[in-house]
Parts: C-alpha cells; structure tokens; sequence
C-alpha cells in the first residue's frame, strides 16, 4: 500500500512520504559493523560524514556512515569519538527494537539462513506468524535484525482490522486499567457499531 497522500492548501504541493531514506543507530564497533553489512549482508558502503563542533560546540566527534539496502534504503550508523558505550537493553527491549529485510519466497529466506550460518551468525529457525514468516540474528552491535517472507498479500481486510484494532487500543490505552482483554472488548463494541451504521 503506498502512503497517504496528505491534503495541502489550494495550489500547494501534495504531500506524499515515498518509503525510507535511512535509519540511524550508533555503533562502539566501527570494522565489525563494517564488515558484517558488507561481507555478511552484501550491502556496498555508499557514504560517510565526518563531523566535529556539529549543531552545539559540546556536540561529540562523530564519523556516520551508510550502507545501501536497496531500492534506495539505506541503513547508517553513527561512530562517536570518545563516547562511553551503553549498557544493553532489556531483553524485551532488544527484540522489540528491530530491523525487517524483506525477501518475496521461502528459497530466498533459507538460502539467507544458510548464508548467516555459514559466516558465523547465530540465526533463528523459521518462525511463522500472521502474515508473514522470518528468521532473526543480530548484528555486532546489538541489534536485532530480521529476515522475512510474505505468506500472503496484505489486502483491505487487513487494513480494516488495523484500524479497529488502533481505535479500540487508543481508547483503552488511556483507561485505568489497559489489557488485552479491554482491547478486544472495546474491539468488538467497535465492530456492532460500524455494523449498526452500515445496516441503518
């Protein structure tokens, strides 16, 4: 589905957001991230900024850097001289916070598990859920990355179900007492009521 196409005053420019430039994260290990994205995944360095007294002159040291993802996505990190390095995130944290490549068939996705394996990385088997199916391994750095196939096309069925679903969890998530179980419950007073509109 492509992004909405946002209204604008009369004679302006539509505005249309068109997928992802880049994401950012920093790295204490410049050469293993460089060699993991390039060696590993197969994705050319493309660009680099060095930068010091950037934006406020307390701001540190910093090279960034890019790699190129495909179809004009790019994956960037920045290095900071002489920044202490983080503690790690929560377990939970670590597995929220991700990173999807897409591939389109099941060959591609185990040809890529295959590929990890055979460089050392720790990777998941194939797990399956909802509509899609992916494998999981981190970078150097911490992060989690994954790998994933569709199963099916998303279609406007789906898109119906998200949007009351976010209805329903907006209106619970400022409740006293948010859970699952309020949101489905909030979901499906959502659904008699678009039902009731429609038959009316």
């Amino acid at each position: 589905m492509a992004s909405p196409t946002l209204s604008t005053p009369s004679g302006a420019p539509r505005l249309q957001l068109d997928g992802v430039d880049h994401l950012a994260f920093v790295t204490w290990k410049p050469r293993a991230t460089l060699e993991f994205y390039t060696e590993v995944l197969g994705m050319p360095l493309v660009h680099a900024i060095t930068a010091n007294g950037w934006v406020t002159e307390d701001y540190p040291d910093f090279v960034h850097f890019f790699f190129d993802m495909g179809r004009g996505n790019r994956i960037a990190f920045f290095y900071y001289f002489d920044l202490p390095e983080e503690g790690p995130p929560s377990d939970l944290m670590h597995r929220s916070r991700h990173l999807a490549f897409h591939v389109d068939t099941d060959q591609e996705l185990l040809t890529w598990r295959a590929r990890l394996k055979a460089h050392g990385v720790r990777v998941t088997t194939p797990l399956a859920h909802e509509l899609i199916e992916s494998i999981y391994f981190d970078d150097p750095n911490g992060i989690q990355l994954e790998i994933t196939r569709p199963m099916r096309e998303m279609s406007e069925i789906d898109a119906r179900d998200a949007d009351l679903t976010l209805r329903a969890l907006v209106d619970v998530a400022d409740s006293p007492r948010p859970s699952a179980e309020a949101l489905w419950q909030r979901k499906a007073e959502l659904i008699r009521k678009d039902e009731e509109v429609e038959n009316s």
